[in-house]
């Protein structure tokens, strides 16, 4: 009777001590989270070509949770006021190497299908190092893209809207190059101002649990379209290779699916739409800090991507009644063509 006695009594604790556990993790605030290793955060000095003012009052930023149709928190990447940098040329632009605040550095020509497979044609990088003139491209798919980014500094989307923290991470050249359209369009345009950043953003997991989700983002100065890769929630490695998917959705096994959603958003009517979500494609993230760990602010990632092909979302190929993308990946509502 006795050993039942203190059988039971042990169960009871256990029970308490889980319940306990569950409350502290629901009640964790982002200041509980431990500080990363701030060495390598982009200094004001290094971030002049980017500390552009920002002006908020016509951006918009969607929560991975949030629905549709719900009026989007700020976006701070889009604004009128970010500096045309055509005449601002990044530091060593000329010197034949692609360094940091560049996205290519050669007046040698190069085949389009080396930056895609699904591009045809003939291009260079643009005079200010910032870019590839697209518009001697082709495409075979509706859309085609390609991405080569890197940032010294991972911004924490709750705090984007303060312009100076917002220019710790602000990299004044595009990252996303491509085209689209029935009409053919491309991106970006020749001083367009593009900005492009990441941001680490809270995500309620499949099962309940909180977890990181990392965005890559390009908006230019007008604001539209915007370019994003959405990242399945979790931790993220060097090497690891993220698949383009407009069909599935993220589950129970999130990040071990390895699955990366690209859209294009554009704005129409006043309200932000979906224009095109990515097919096919991989993405690699050739560098993150910290590694293998949910990032928060101050980390690092350099990712690249040369073969994303993105349709128009009625025209993605396979789809049937019975396969749509569902309405978690595509987010907006769907704009017109």
């Amino acid at each position: 009777m006795k050993e039942f006695l203190v059988f039971m009594l042990s169960l009871s604790l256990f029970f308490i001590v889980s319940c306990g556990s569950e409350t502290a993790k629901d009640s964790e605030e982002l200041s509980d989270i431990p500080d990363w290793d701030y060495s390598n955060v982009v200094s004001d000095d290094e971030a002049d070509d980017s500390e552009a003012p920002v002006d908020n009052s016509n951006t918009e930023q969607a929560d991975p949770g949030q629905d549709a149709t719900d009026p989007q928190p700020t976006d701070p990447g889009i604004s009128d006021e970010i500096p045309d940098n055509e005449n601002t040329l990044p530091q060593g632009c000329g010197n034949e190497t692609v360094e940091y605040g560049e996205r290519c550095d050669s007046a040698a020509p190069i085949t389009c299908s080396n930056l895609n497979s699904a591009m045809t044609g003939a291009t260079k990088c643009l005079p200010d190092c910032t870019a590839f003139d697209m518009s001697t491209c082709d495409k075979k798919a509706w859309g085609v893209l390609n991405v080569r980014f890197m940032t010294k500094y991972i911004l924490d989307n709750a705090k984007t809207g303060d312009s100076n923290y917002f220019a710790q991470g602000a990299l004044p050249y595009a990252a996303f190059n491509g085209l689209y359209g029935d009409t053919t369009q491309y991106f970006p345009t020749i001083g367009d101002g593009s900005v492009s950043f990441a941001v680490t953003d809270n995500c309620t997991g499949t099962l309940g649990a909180n977890r990181r989700q990392l965005f890559v983002k390009q908006n230019p100065a007008g604001g539209y379209p915007r370019h994003e890769l959405e990242f399945s929630p979790g931790s993220i490695k060097s090497g690891a290779e993220y698949r383009i998917n407009a069909v599935k959705t993220f589950d129970l096994v999130d990040n071990m699916l390895k699955l990366v959603r690209y859209r294009l958003v554009d704005r129409q009517n006043g309200s932000e739409c979906i224009m095109g979500i990515g097919y096919t494609g991989s993405v690699f993230i050739t560098s993150v800090y910290p590694e293998n760990a949910d990032l928060y602010e101050g980390g690092s990632v350099e990712i690249v991507a040369n073969n994303v092909e993105f349709y128009y979302p009625t025209e993605v190929p396979g789809l049937d009644e019975e396969t749509t993308v569902p309405e978690e990946v595509l987010k907006y509502p769907l704009c017109s063509k």
